[in-house]
Formats: structure tokens, sequence, C-alpha cells
């Protein structure tokens, strides 16, 4: 009799993406989901807002703050008032201050962004290991 030992899948770390750009969204999955992340996204606030009340886990937010129905501002100002400590990089064209009052307590990345900058931010709220290499079933 041979003795397996058992593989534990670990636990996906959830991250909330908030973009209206639909390529934008798919492009943050294939960039974070090797590295252990589990991406939930939304493509306005709005539609955001449940996705954070369902899911109290989420360890990090992405947010773009050009967008329909409920910008990046209002939702920040909804999250804050429910999760101060909860990390946020917001992601913008436009020249944004740290001093800006709706944006407290986030980190700001200026559009066009290098991917190793994403992933130093990302690596610094959550931690990033060695990406996964996604298996085709050989093994």
């Amino acid at each position: 009799m041979s003795v397996r030992a058992r593989r534990n899948v670990p636990k996906l770390r959830k991250l909330l993406v908030i973009d209206d750009d639909a390529r934008l969204l798919a492009s943050y999955r294939d960039l974070l989901a090797p590295y252990g992340f589990e991406i939930l996204t939304a493509p306005d606030g709005q539609d955001a807002m449940p996705l954070v009340e369902d899911n109290p886990d989420i360890q990090l937010v992405i947010l773009d703050l050009a967008m329909p129905r409920m910008d990046g501002r209002e939702w920040l100002r909804w999250f804050r008032s429910i999760r101060q400590e909860s990390p946020v990089i917001v992601i913008s064209a436009f020249k944004l201050l740290p001093s800006d009052g709706d944006l407290t307590a986030a980190a700001i990345l200026e559009k066009p962004f290098h991917v190793a900058e994403l992933l130093d931010l990302v690596g610094l709220f959550c931690g990033l290991s060695a990406p996964v290499e996604l298996s085709n079933g050989n093994q």
C-alpha cells in the first residue's frame, strides 16, 4: 500500500477590480490570477457594492475613478464608511494629489503605468509569491 500526500489546495485571496473597461478587467484577471488571487470584477461602483457586502474577505481593491453611474470617488467614500483600513489602489488617467480628501488612505497609480508598478503595490498590500503555472492536466 502506498501513501500519497494529500495536496492542500490553498485558499485564493480575493481582489476586487472596479473598472468600466471590460478589456482592462480581463487584463487584471490574466495578470493577477496566476499569483493565487480570485479576481472579482465590477463595471462601476454601484455593481461593486453588493460584491463588498457579500465578500468580507476581499483583501484589496483596484479602483478606476472615471465610471458611469457611481464613479470611483463616490464608491470610495461609501467603502471608507464601512471599511476604513482596507487597502485601495486608485488608477486614474488624471493627475491626482495624495492630499485629495476623497482619496485618503489610497495608493494612486496613474495611467499609463507599468505592470511592475501594479505588482509592486499588490505585493505590498497582499504579498506576492511566484506565479503558479497553470497546468494543462499533464503531470
